[in-house]
């Protein structure tokens, strides 16, 4: 069965901040995408959950002051136990703004990932 994807994903990971029913806990990038992300952490998150997301970018595993997070809102599209336990969730980004999607465009420009 062959996918049918939207946005091209790139192999990107950032580090995560989420926010979701008034919890808040750090994860990590999968991938990145200009209309989501791939998500894991320790922590699990229902399937339709509504989440907001903060991606800060990370060189040498150190977040990158020079370049503001880019924070947005999202829903969980999928939800899934990762081999070593922790938890994977597709992020579908919801409501971007327009600087919101100019800050991703640069990103992925940035990472050669046009």
């Amino acid at each position: 069965m062959s996918e049918h994807r939207v946005h091209k994903r790139y192999d990107i990971q950032m580090s995560a901040e989420i926010t979701v029913d008034g919890r808040q806990f750090t994860g990590t990038t999968r991938n990145l995408s200009a209309g989501g992300c791939c998500v894991e952490s320790a922590h699990p998150i229902p399937e339709a959950a509504s989440l907001r997301v903060d991606l800060f970018v990370v060189i040498d595993g150190v977040e990158d002051e020079r370049m503001p997070p880019l924070t947005t809102m999202g829903t969980v599209q999928w939800a899934a136990e990762t081999d070593d336990g922790n938890h994977a969730v597709g992020v579908k980004f919801e409501g971007m703004s327009e600087a919101q999607h100019k800050w991703l465009e640069q990103f992925l420009a940035k990472t050669g990932h046009e």
